[in-house]
């Protein structure tokens, strides 16, 4: 009986002490919310938060904020607060502390808005600068401003801190700032970006920077640029020669070089060649030289910049018809001087006619032309195909007569933005190339013409500003017309002027599915990759068991 009771007992205490631990830990209602955060879509016009309290409370921002406003912020009791908010769509999220105070206590809740998600890639791994420094710059792909970002640097030689500064961004480009080496040794660093957003979320990236110590390049000559594409020797360059010039492309910007397919697999693009290439003129622009770095990391030359290029160590390639010459395997240590030029570099003017062989890799603005057919956008393309084909030839033609090719990548960011190519006249200024394009049928001109902004395309946007006269014009296939053709109104009427398309094999006016018959046309302003592939549904015609005729036109001579 005794055991009993001790037993009862001591079962009292267990369950004393349970119901103090319960009590313990009750929920408080003198003052509580729903939710310690409420996060809520971009376009989210409204949400609403919770309040329990015992008496009166009421709820305030911790700082001013103008997209999310407080319809209802005090009550008494459970009660409720409604937050107006504004669109966020296209910003970073957002977020906001509220305070809500009630009886000498205070609870707090982040409201958080989505928005677009942080994005932020270092194209380089790595960025190497020479022993002298001065500005560097890599490509980034980013959405958020850089005074948003936290930046750190761990400096990987010993007893070499704090020689990288200076960082900003524009234009899609990451700029730094390098001080000179004057150590006898390379010093490497690594510089880290991150942002941490509204919602809680990291986001980082980072570079590895190398820096080469001082070169002996004493002794070198002096070589003007006739020297090196008429003198020197094809293969390993030994002598002890550097050249002046001025750089006419830019690192990292998409539309310098032809990438192309890899070996192993020929549906896929290898973009190394844009990476690496780099075009420089002599110092009057009479001449040029395309040089290829050893690696992209290699690649430190921007627009305008004024260079010295030690030669020695490279490789020299001689090539005809067109005659040119391309130095590849330049390093980064091969650059002996590097400064950025402080006026604007000024491309010399010429017709399609007078450009020659010298104008090859030199900055040039060519006059008075427009392009040949200016209808769709500057990549008239089936966008399925853009993951194993780089570059699009645009015909363009000068009001002497003459027409080359200008030369468009598909990753420039105005080739195909919903904008219809200009249909005027006008200048068009670029690097002068020479490029073949086997998927354009291999050879397309003895020169073509490469641009590095939409500016540089300076043509009229109306067709009244040309210097061509349009006689006649067809821009799709008038489906309206197909089931009763007339000579005057069938599918293949143009838009413009008078003139008709027939069939070889065919009647003129058949227009069923073994004549001629309505398919896609690529000339759609926007890529829409996923759904029409850039493609006008009846924008072009074909024909079945023949040929179709050469448009004709009516007292054109066409």
């Amino acid at each position: 009986m005794k055991k009993q009771l001790l037993f009862i007992h001591a079962l009292l205490l267990v369950l004393f002490a349970g119901c103090r631990k319960l009590e313990d830990r009750h929920f408080s209602t003198d003052l509580a919310v729903d939710s310690r955060i409420v996060r809520v879509a971009a376009d989210a016009d409204t949400t609403r938060i919770i309040v329990y309290a015992e008496g009166d409370w009421r709820m305030e921002p911790a700082e001013k904020v103008s997209w999310a406003r407080l319809t209802n912020d005090r009550g008494s009791g459970k009660g409720q607060v409604i937050v107006q908010l504004d669109n966020n769509t296209g910003n970073l999220p957002r977020a906001v502390m509220l305070y809500v105070k009630a009886n000498g206590k205070t609870d707090s809740v982040s409201l958080q808005q989505r928005g677009l998600v942080p994005a932020l890639a270092i194209t380089d791994t790595t960025a190497i600068s020479i022993a002298n420094g001065g500005s560097l710059k890599t490509v980034i792909n980013t959405n958020v401003p850089m005074e948003l970002m936290k930046v750190s640097y761990r400096f990987l030689t010993e007893g070499q801190q704090n020689w990288l500064s200076d960082l900003s961004i524009k234009d899609g480009y990451l700029y730094f700032k390098a001080d000179t080496n004057r150590s006898a040794e390379a010093r490497s660093a690594i510089m880290k970006l991150s942002y941490l957003d509204a919602l809680g979320t990291t986001t980082t990236d980072s570079i590895i920077v190398r820096q080469h110590p001082g070169m002996d390049y004493s002794g070198a000559l002096l070589k003007d640029f006739a020297y090196v594409k008429q003198l020197l020797a094809t293969g390993a360059i030994t002598e002890n020669i550097y050249v002046e010039g001025i750089v006419v492309s830019d690192k990292g910007h998409p539309n310098i070089a032809k990438n192309l397919n890899t070996a192993a697999n020929k549906h896929v693009l290898d973009k190394t060649e844009n990476a690496i290439a780099v075009y420089v003129q002599s110092a009057d622009g009479n001449s040029g030289i395309y040089f290829k770095t050893k690696t992209a990391g290699d690649n430190i030359f921007n627009f305008n910049d004024r260079v010295k290029i030690w030669l020695k160590g490279a490789t020299l390639d001689h090539l005809a018809n067109p005659d040119r010459v391309i130095v590849t395997g330049i390093e980064a240590k091969q650059i002996m001087a590097k400064e950025a030029g402080n006026t604007p570099l000024i491309p010399k003017e010429k017709y399609i006619a007078d450009l020659t062989d010298n104008d090859l890799y030199t900055y040039v603005k060519l006059k008075d032309v427009e392009i040949s057919v200016p209808d769709g956008a500057f990549t008239n393309i089936n966008e399925g195909y853009t993951a194993r084909m780089d570059c699009y030839p645009t015909s363009i033609r000068d009001i002497k007569g003459n027409s080359m090719y200008l030369l468009t990548n598909l990753d420039v960011a105005y080739r195909r933005d919903g904008q219809r190519v200009p249909q005027g006249s006008g200048n068009i200024s670029g690097i002068i190339v020479y490029e073949t394009m086997d998927r354009f049928g291999g050879n397309i001109g003895r020169y073509a013409i490469r641009h590095l902004q939409r500016s540089d395309i300076a043509l009229a946007e109306d067709r009244n500003n040309s210097f061509s006269n349009t006689l006649v014009e067809w821009s799709r296939f008038k489906t309206e017309f197909a089931a009763t053709p007339t000579p005057a109104a069938n599918p293949m009427t143009p838009d413009v002027g008078a003139g008709n398309i027939s069939h070889s094999a065919k009647a003129a006016m058949d227009f069923t599915a073994n004549g001629i018959y309505t398919t896609n046309d690529y000339n759609g302003l926007l890529q829409e990759a996923t759904t029409n592939k850039g493609s006008v549904s009846n924008g072009g015609w074909g024909a079945k068991t023949g040929g179709t005729r050469l448009p004709t036109a009516a007292n054109t001579g066409l």
